[in-house]
């Protein structure tokens, strides 16, 4: 009998430990669950057991008839399907579970221990209150001397801050005064030397005078250096596209400013020691030939993916707008061709005046009055060149009523850069030429 006990209790032993595992005990809970009805007819049946045993046997035949486990998903395949769901996902489903309820319960943690906080701090007022209130105790006394203490020192600081304040106050009010004072000294010794500095004023205006044009020209470099030339452009063409809701990057920006002035690029712009707001300030044109709508097609090519409303058209539309906020004029060749031609029509009377045309004029004996030009050719080479050729006539010296000879003039105007290569300034002089007309 002790070793039947034993056999049994090994067996018993055994089963237990594999029922304990996490994969055949999941297994085995999750197999009888799906199959729960032959186990009922197993145990319950109406029928002999031998019978139930071979119906459970046969509906459990695996090997003999594999199609079993196509035909019967409850007895092999939705088990262990239970089985994984319950071993590798309920863990993480629990444990997303315990993540989202971290913060309530921490919550409740720390309500929980605040309420025993302010229980503790309750009780702790209440014992002492008790104490205080207990007339055998000597502690009410001691609170009373320390609270009188406690109001003493109180009362004192209070006085040595007002002290303090008055202390300060009055070196305040004696430091007004000797300031005062000071001043008044230094105001009549400003007075006694008024006529002096007067003197010395009228000796050193010419000194004075060169002192303020460094000054300014001082002014004039550090303002260009807090708030560069360059950079001033980029934002105002930045502000004229924003008026369209358009927007350029950094670089376009650059690249666009670069093109206008005729730098190859942002760099070479900057490394221009020429490029300052003197020089801005001289400039009367800038060029806008074939080659700047060139690079701004290349660059609106590159800035579409930041706005798709932008082109070289709308681009160079916003460059003449920005630049009709200054005083130059942003011109194309032709606009620069008239915009000079302008200028030496109206100038026409210092042309005849020039130095190069008195000797013909003298040849020629007239009293030149009218003059004509016309453009015949422009060229850019060191600057914008616009050439002119014409005639000028008038009345005969000796005999003012007969007309007198004509006087052929050829002339060039010519425009030099001044900031990069396309920003122009005036017109400086002219070469000029002319001899009487050969009527022969």
């Amino acid at each position: 009998m002790k070793a039947l006990a034993e056999v049994w209790s090994s067996i018993t032993g055994n089963i237990n430990t594999r029922a304990k595992d996490p994969v055949i005990g999941s297994f085995i809970v999750a197999w009888a669950l799906c199959n729960w009805d032959k186990l009922a007819l197993l145990f319950f049946g109406d029928e002999k057991i031998q019978k139930r045993i071979a119906e459970l046997v046969e509906s459990m035949a695996i090997i003999d008839t594999p199609s079993l486990v196509y035909h019967d998903l409850d007895l092999f395949v939705i088990p262990l399907v239970l089985t994984c769901s319950y071993l590798f996902i309920l863990p993480w489903v629990s444990l997303w579970v315990n993540v989202k309820q971290k913060d309530a319960i921490i919550s409740q943690h720390t309500h929980a221990v605040d309420l025993d906080i302010a229980q503790a701090r309750k009780q702790w007022e209440l014992n002492k209150e008790k104490l205080r209130s207990n007339p055998n105790k000597e502690f009410l006394a001691k609170d009373v001397e320390l609270d009188l203490e406690a109001e003493k020192q109180r009362i004192d600081r209070r006085n040595k801050i007002r002290e303090y304040i008055d202390q300060k106050a009055k070196a305040a009010s004696e430091l007004a005064k000797k300031q005062e004072a000071e001043a008044r000294l230094v105001e009549q010794e400003a007075l006694l030397k008024q006529k002096e500095i007067e003197e010395k004023e009228r000796k050193s205006i010419i000194e004075k005078q060169r002192l303020d044009a460094q000054a300014q020209i001082h002014k004039a470099t550090m303002a260009s250096h807090r708030f560069p030339l360059a950079y001033m452009l980029m934002h105002k063409l930045a502000d004229n596209l924003q008026k369209d809701y358009l927007t350029m990057s950094l670089d376009g920006l650059s690249d666009c400013i670069a093109a206008i002035f005729g730098y190859k690029n942002f760099q070479q712009l900057l490394d221009d020691k020429s490029f300052t707001n003197e020089n801005f300030k001289q400039m009367k044109y800038v060029l806008a030939d074939d080659s700047l709508l060139k690079r701004l097609e290349k660059i609106t090519v590159s800035e579409v993916k930041h706005n798709e409303d932008l082109d070289t058209d709308v681009v160079f539309e916003h460059i003449q707008n920005m630049f009709e906020d200054f005083s130059c004029e942003f011109l194309s060749e032709d606009g620069l061709v008239d915009a000079i031609a302008s200028y030496v029509h109206e100038d026409s009377y210092s042309v005849l005046n020039s130095d190069e045309l008195s000797g013909p004029m003298v040849d020629a004996n007239t009293i030149f009055e009218e003059i004509e030009l016309e453009v015949t050719d422009y060229n850019f080479d060191k600057g914008f060149n616009v050439e002119f050729s014409g005639s000028a006539s008038g009345l005969q010296r000796q005999d003012s009523h007969l007309p007198g000879r004509n006087l052929d003039i050829w002339l060039t105007a010519t425009c030099k850069p001044v900031l990069g290569k396309f920003g122009l300034g005036e017109i400086e002089d002219y070469e000029i030429g002319g001899n009487v007309s050969d009527y022969s």
